[in-house]
């Protein structure tokens, strides 16, 4: 198109589309309901939930909470992963499944302490951790305590798998130590 067309074509556009509707249309998707919508975690919610720096928790942490009582340790890895070694007691949930659905059945009480815990938890492999992805999605949905498992936080370096097999219960199928049946 010749440059001395572009703007007469670019007005024309504007105009139209302005008039159109389209411009003053809303994002709500359709066929979703107001109720639905009031429900639904906004992207601000979403932003204002997310960290500034998540808190961790160490090997002391965890094994205070469980003391305490009441705690609920969720997995976000991948199904075979969880499978091979977690800690036992936790529960799987993709991070992909925590959702708005989902969470309430894994965690009923928001006040409850929620643990988080990726491969990251057990040694530092990744560089950017599942579990700081999925804090802001439980903070968004009005989980008051959440933390991150960091079990090589601190001075003394990376526990081993036996080290920290030691420390906590685990179940799966590639633990260091096989339990006796």
């Amino acid at each position: 198109m010749p440059p001395r067309l572009i703007l007469p074509f670019l007005a024309m556009f504007l105009i139209l589309w302005t008039n159109s509707g389209f411009a003053s249309q809303s994002a709500t998707p359709s066929g979703v309901s107001p109720e639905v919508m009031e429900k639904l975690v906004t992207p601000e919610a979403f932003a204002e939930a997310a960290p500034t720096r998540a808190e961790e928790l160490g090997t002391s942490g965890l094994q205070g909470l469980q003391k305490a009582g009441n705690v609920v340790i969720i997995d976000v890895r991948d199904k075979e992963s969880f499978d091979r070694r977690h800690l036992a007691g936790s529960v799987n949930s993709p991070l992909t499944g925590l959702t708005e659905k989902t969470l309430p059945a894994i965690a009923p009480d928001k006040e409850t302490p929620v643990v988080l815990v990726c491969d990251y938890s057990f040694f530092p492999v990744r560089m950017l951790a599942m579990t700081m992805q999925a804090y802001p999605v439980l903070k968004a949905n009005g989980y008051t305590t959440v933390y991150r498992l960091n079990l090589w936080q601190g001075k003394d370096g990376i526990p081993s798998q036996e080290e920290q097999e030691k420390a906590f219960a685990f179940e799966g199928t590639a633990l260091s130590t096989p339990k006796p049946q």
